[in-house]
């Protein structure tokens, strides 16, 4: 019996005569890269533990409001206050809307 001069082809060696298996390659490399990232720089909890609904809102200076997502499944405001501290207010709390809204307003005036 003779030996095959042919040598039988494999999937490997298919993939690299056409030219797919370096694409293959880089595209795992850069999913790899990709996939190794944080997906947020942010802190994945709620910031606000308790909220207060005592405060006058003339001892606020600014508000961050934070939208729900997957960090936290709740909305959080937070009031930056004249003497420097931060507390957690009620987003629901209809002053807390209103006042939002006004500050709002201003800035847009701006």
């Amino acid at each position: 019996m003779r030996p095959s001069t042919c040598t039988p082809a494999t999937a490997g060696s298919a993939l690299l005569r056409a030219g797919l298996l370096p694409l293959l390659l880089l595209a795992t490399l850069a999913w790899i890269a990709s996939a190794s990232r944080p997906v947020m720089l942010a802190e994945l909890r709620c910031k606000c533990v308790r909220t207060t609904q005592g405060i006058h809102p003339k001892n606020i200076v600014s508000l961050e409001v934070i939208r729900a997502g997957p960090h936290c499944p709740r909305h959080e405001v937070i009031a930056t206050l004249k003497k420097g501290g931060e507390i957690c207010l009620n987003p629901k709390a209809p002053w807390v809307k209103k006042f939002a809204e006004r500050l709002l307003e201003d800035h847009s005036s701006l």
